[in-house]
């Protein structure tokens, strides 16, 4: 069962009812067809969970009883912040988008560097059509956490707001002596890079070298830049799982 999105706004614990509105009550209502007395689960995307039972629809929203409330349910330890390029294809962009938040990813930042094609801000239509891509994927994969999608920010801006971040790494399909693996994620907070499909510029990596990346190769196959951003995601959630294990 997939959890559905509300406001914490939304949100009154003292009358134990909550509101659901906008694109999620057009989703319930006109797609799913729920009704008084269905049970539905949803969050707030700020690890709070509900379980709930519809108890009122009007034309704009549906009104809750909260039957009970559950926190952190399956919420990754590791927090990444993906940095990723905007893809030629805006398809197979939403598709690397709506694929990390269902492994796992905290937070992302769509990236413009030397080689990317799409160098321009999202419009406003733009961000609230990924905005809803991320609530749906999060509800999807029964996240309780909801993912912050950014605007784009250049090569320069993501060195300074990762200055503090300890563990860094760069996935280059040219990594070859500068790749370093390392089995063991010792940190909670990760920021991965997933470059354009034109690849980096060889003086963005030495800069990212000299800020403290680590540049790491997914193999030796050359991999779609969405491919790549699944799998660095997946693996790196992995990896910080068996070291909490072992």
């Amino acid at each position: 069962m997939e959890y559905y999105f509300t406001e914490e706004t939304n949100i009154d614990l003292v009358n134990s009812r909550l509101r659901i509105d906008g694109f999620e009550f057009n989703h319930l209502i006109r797609v799913l067809r729920k009704k008084v007395n269905d049970e539905i689960t949803l969050t707030d995307g700020k690890r709070n969970i509900y379980p709930s039972k519809i108890v009122e629809v009007t034309k704009t929203e549906i009104v809750c009883e909260i039957l009970n409330r559950e926190y952190d349910l399956n919420e990754p330890e590791l927090r990444i912040t993906l940095f990723v390029s905007p893809l030629r294809n805006s398809d197979r962009f939403e598709f690397l988008i709506e694929k990390v938040v269902e492994i796992g990813v905290f937070e992302i930042y769509p990236l413009v560097s030397k080689y990317t094609v799409v160098k321009n801000s999202f419009s406003e239509t733009k961000m609230s059509r990924l905005r809803k891509i991320v609530v749906a994927a999060m509800g999807q994969s029964q996240r309780c956490f909801l993912p912050d999608i950014n605007n784009t920010i250049s090569f320069d801006e993501m060195i300074k707001i990762t200055e503090g971040i300890n563990k860094k790494i760069v996935y280059y399909e040219h990594a070859g002596k500068k790749a370093k693996h390392t089995e063991e994620v010792s940190t909670s907070e990760l920021c991965v890079l997933i470059g354009p499909e034109g690849g980096f510029d060889t003086e963005e990596i030495d800069k990212l070298i000299k800020h403290n990346w680590q540049v790491e190769s997914l193999g030796e196959r050359k991999l779609r830049a969405e491919t790549a951003a699944i799998i660095s995601v997946f693996e790196q959630i992995n990896k910080y799982k068996r070291k909490v294990i072992l």
